[in-house]
């Protein structure tokens, strides 16, 4: 599955990445995400998003996500 992500925030500080996607229940914490340079994501939490914006979620990752579209890594 892949997501179009509408947003991308780096935390150097922290080394964290939020990744705002539109909300969709097909993730989860614990699943597998990769960015446009194959690297492979664990999203560690979801982040609130203000209830303006209800419709969209932020999954937040150890790292720095790169490019705005969202792979869910299928695991076999």
């Amino acid at each position: 599955m892949k997501v179009k992500a509408i947003d991308v925030f780096y935390l150097e500080s922290e080394d964290i990445s939020s990744v705002v996607v539109p909300r969709t229940k097909k993730f989860k914490i614990g699943d597998k995400i990769m960015d446009k340079n194959g690297t492979v994501y664990e999203v560690h939490s979801f982040e609130h998003i203000c209830r303006t914006f209800k419709d969209i979620t932020g999954l937040v990752v150890h790292g720095k996500f790169e490019g705005d579209i969202v792979n869910l890594v299928d695991e076999e």
